[in-house]
């Protein structure tokens, strides 16, 4: 008996079912060639990460003895490139979880370590060193620091408002410079003195504001904007806060459009903040001098957040927004004059591509 020729692989199908197979068969077929010709590795692919990704490093602070730099640390694993190393945008990055949270390292790039398992967001040293204030759900806090280990039993309020960002210690100890925007008490600049707790409205635009090292004074920057609105630099003040007057200090505008992290230098006699140069035109580091004269560029590649060491470098992020590699992501440090750039840490990931 000769076997029916449908038996074998195909089913028999009556009236228009058998056009319906075939149409879904077809369907089916194109699917998975689409599929494969998506996979060529330079054409036809979607990043699954279209955000930029985040950096290993973040947040350096130069401890006051000069020994150690604290840091956020969330190391990459691996990344995968999707589309080929030409196209970072499409790359996916996954980060060894088990290895977030607050690391120091030596001055000298030796002994790093994870000394907390979580991150410290924007993280200040006290003048003395013997402790760490941060920001946790939007309230200040201070943790006790021996010089080796954090004592998380000892973290304490520093400042109980919520809403409060970059935070200045005094070099006294004595008062804490904020911004405040907690939706109750007028947004802006205020001053927390800790001995009696009290508090000192400054400027209802200032923001990033960092104390002289020898006076009673602290500069502080507010949005300089034109006729029309426009946002085209920023002033930056200097407040007394014996007399409580300010006087402005220099107004920097374009191209030096978006400036953040004002820092004293040690010496008091230079200023050091990032600056984004006109849309574009990425992020560097800057200084001025205490006068607000002679302004001058430091680093070549973008820069993010930095910190001054007691004497008188800078540790700094090296960051390109859509890349991290061995350089973008890392800790580097350079001198007060742009000489003697070195990088501090290194990232160590696996690449798939």
């Amino acid at each position: 008996m000769t076997p029916n020729r449908y038996s074998l692989k195909t089913p028999i199908y009556k009236n228009g079912s058998f056009k319906i197979f075939k149409t879904i068969e077809i369907l089916l077929l194109l699917l998975i060639l689409i599929t494969f010709l998506s996979c060529d590795e330079h054409e036809g692919l979607v990043s699954p990460d279209p955000q930029p990704p985040s950096s290993p490093y973040q947040d350096p602070v130069w401890h006051p003895s000069g020994e150690i730099i604290g840091f956020n640390h969330k190391p990459i694993k691996e990344i995968h490139y999707y589309n080929g190393y030409d196209y970072p945008g499409s790359a996916r990055y996954i980060y060894e979880e088990d290895s977030v949270g607050f690391w120091l390292i030596n001055a000298d790039g030796t002994n790093q370590r994870r000394v907390l398992p979580y991150e410290l967001a924007m993280p200040v040293w006290s003048p003395d060193g013997n402790w760490i204030a941060f920001i946790q759900k939007g309230q200040t806090f201070k943790m006790p620091f021996d010089g080796n280990e954090f004592d998380t039993t000892g973290i304490v309020p520093l400042i109980f408002e919520v809403g409060k960002y970059l935070t200045a210690w005094s070099p006294d100890g004595k008062l804490i410079a904020y911004h405040l925007n907690d939706g109750i008490n007028p947004t802006g600049l205020w001053i927390k003195n800790l001995e009696d707790t009290t508090d000192k409205f400054i400027d209802p635009y200032g923001s990033y504001p960092s104390w002289h090292p020898y006076n009673d004074s602290l500069i502080y920057q507010t949005n300089h904007l034109n006729s029309t609105g426009e946002d085209i630099g920023d002033f930056i003040w200097i407040y007394d806060n014996i007399t409580d007057t300010k006087q402005l200090l220099v107004d920097i505008t374009s191209p030096n459009y978006d400036n953040r992290y004002l820092q004293y230098s040690p010496d008091g006699t230079k200023i050091a903040f990032s600056s984004g140069l006109n849309p574009g035109g990425g992020i560097y580091l800057f200084t001025i001098n205490s006068d607000g004269s002679g302004l001058k560029k430091l680093t070549s590649s973008w820069t993010s957040n930095f910190s001054w060491s007691p004497d008188g470098k800078i540790v700094y992020l090296m960051r390109v927004k859509d890349r991290i590699d061995d350089i973008q992501g890392t800790l580097w440090i350079i001198d007060a004059n742009g000489n003697n750039n070195q990088q501090l840490t290194h990232n160590n990931f696996q690449i798939i591509q």
